[in-house]
């Protein structure tokens, strides 16, 4: 089992409830027991993620290279 499927799992038996409205990924979605260590993991929709690359921009961890192909310095 992944590591994500573990997570899922818990999620779902945590708070899952199926007398209640919606999918258990939309409850745990919708959970706010922020106190939980696998809050910021639980499963989410990926259109209501905000990505790091969305957010934050580039920066380079590398020299440039100061030779071109093919040529010398």
């Amino acid at each position: 089992m992944t590591r994500q499927k573990a997570i899922e799992e818990k999620c779902r038996e945590c708070i899952y409830d199926e007398l209640d409205e919606g999918t258990w990924r939309m409850q745990v979605e919708q959970c706010q027991l922020t106190d939980c260590a696998l809050y910021q993991y639980r499963p989410q929709s990926r259109s209501k993620v905000s990505t790091l690359a969305d957010s934050v921009a580039v920066q380079p961890h590398y020299e440039p290279m100061l030779v071109q192909a093919g040529g010398s310095p």
